[in-house]
């Protein structure tokens, strides 16, 4: 009787094992199908966003395609319209300078070429069709004179968009303007993806402009839908805080560049004026490679260099300004503009050598002084002055040539002159022992510009060296430690 019980109790204890087992089984089976079923939601949730994403970026692509034009190869007609008189009228420049500059723009852009070229004189930019009915005809057998042109560039900042509809309508050719021209030569040299973050923002007011303007109806209200208004808010919406993220990015940068307590230079100017090659010549950096074209600079990028006193810079290069252009089309740009604007030194360089250098150097000046403040100092740098007679140098200018390195180290005299006064550097003159920890601290934290044995005993340096006043503090307490 007490084997059978034992038996009942080993085979009950069996079952409820079994029952357990099949319990936790069961549990397996459906924590399996429903990680399949979540995995499938995942997998098709996923598939959905990046179609939805695709979707949007196709709709985006299209739009733009329509109001900016496509990047494809163009043979390009040139008009270069220009004010004849009045209070428009551009006096610094001249219509030959304006069209040898649209020029360049057609040509910075590859596989764009330039097959023909036209003035248009005009007392207003605001007329439907932009010109007169005369000039009109004029323009379309100069057209027909030139080798297939399909498309018309039209230089001037921004055309409205009746006007470029009334234009492509007359000629049957796409037109662009000096906005759209420059977003498609931005597109093509922005490499890093801050500068393509800039470019995608700014392309977005100019073809919410011409969407206003083309939907404008009889009753004078916008038709847009509001499914585009939303795709080109949210897409804006994004971009900026994409920048914004990069923008904190580079602050964190520029905190850790502070902590070297090394002096920043920044080096601003027209477009294709040499920044860059002025920066190679100071640093002496190899790596650099200058580009004999329009915006091949789009970002601000930092290099480091030695003055002659031995005392470390930080140069800061940074994209070119051009004349004709909105404010909005820059205005993305403000942010890698920033570490321009707080430098301790600002050089502003031009091609002295070039036609509408005048024009050039007032617009630079005219963009960056609302931005740094009237007093600010500035070095004006005269680049390329090879080229020129040097009675063509203004004389407030340093006369440079970037690439024969003419005028290098007068440069770099001024700079650690304005650096010394702008920074707050003191020259002070130490006695320590040799090879002690005191003299690799003034390595480490100052510029030593001399050591020498001292002359009474060999055992110690007298150092020159470059700190501020807080660093003599800090080593004032660094001894007393």
């Amino acid at each position: 009787m007490h084997c059978v019980r034992r038996i009942l109790n080993v085979t009950y204890q069996n079952s409820q094992i079994c029952n357990k087992v099949n319990n936790v089984n069961r549990i397996c089976e459906r924590l399996r199908v429903l990680r399949q079923n979540t995995a499938y939601r995942f997998n098709h949730d996923s598939k959905e966003e990046s179609a939805e994403s695709e979707e949007k970026q196709n709709e985006y692509t299209e739009l733009s395609n329509r109001y900016i034009g496509t990047a494809a190869g163009h043979r390009i007609f040139v008009l270069q319209p220009y004010i004849k008189w009045g209070r428009d009228k551009k006096r610094n420049t001249t219509p030959e300078l304006q069209m040898a500059e649209a020029v360049a723009l057609i040509n910075t852009l590859p596989y764009w070429c330039v097959v023909g070229c036209k003035y248009a004189p005009l007392l207003t930019l605001e007329k439907k069709a932009l010109l007169g009915t005369g000039a009109i005809d004029n323009l379309k057998r100069d057209i027909h004179k030139c080798d297939n042109p399909s498309a018309i560039f039209i230089s001037t900042n921004q055309l409205k968009f009746v006007q470029m509809v009334q234009l492509e309508k007359i000629f049957g050719l796409p037109i662009y303007d000096r906005y759209s021209i420059v977003i498609h030569i931005f597109r093509q040299h922005a490499k890093s993806p801050e500068a393509k973050v800039q470019v995608a923002l700014a392309e977005i007011p100019y073809i919410r402009k011409k969407m206003l303007e083309t939907s404008i109806g009889s009753s004078g209200k916008a038709n847009i839908t509001d499914k585009i208004k939303l795709m080109l808010n949210n897409r804006e919406r994004k971009l900026k805080n994409d920048l914004s993220k990069l923008q904190q990015h580079r602050q964190l940068t520029r905190k850790s560049r502070q902590k070297t307590n090394m002096p920043t230079v920044a080096v601003v100017g027209y477009t294709n004026s040499g920044k860059t090659s002025l920066i190679k010549a100071l640093t002496d950096d190899q790596s650099l490679q200058p580009e004999n074209k329009l915006f091949a600079t789009l970002d601000t990028t930092a290099h480091r260099g030695m003055l002659l006193n031995k005392l470390k810079v930080i140069y800061m290069d940074t994209i070119g300004f051009i004349q004709d252009v909105p404010e909005t089309l820059i205005e993305p740009f403000i942010v890698t503009l920033e570490d321009a604007i707080i430098a301790d030194v600002i050089i502003h360089i031009y091609d002295v050598s070039h036609p509408d250098m005048t024009a050039q150097y007032e617009h630079v000046q005219n963009t960056i002084k609302p931005m740094i403040g009237e007093n600010r100092l500035v070095i004006d740098v005269a680049n390329k002055c090879d080229l020129v007679e040097s009675d063509c140098i203004p004389k407030d200018a340093i006369a440079v040539s970037a690439t024969k390195l003419t005028g290098i180290d007068l440069l770099r005299l001024e700079i650690e002159k304005v650096v010394l006064g702008t920074v707050g550097l003191l020259r002070t003159r130490v006695r320590v022992e040799n090879g002690s920890v005191a003299a690799s601290w003034l390595y480490k934290w100052t510029t030593v510009m001399n050591a020498i044995p001292d002359p009474n005993n060999a055992q110690y340096l007298i150092m020159d060296v470059l700190a501020t006043s807080r660093d003599i503090q800090q080593f004032k307490q660094f001894l007393r430690q």
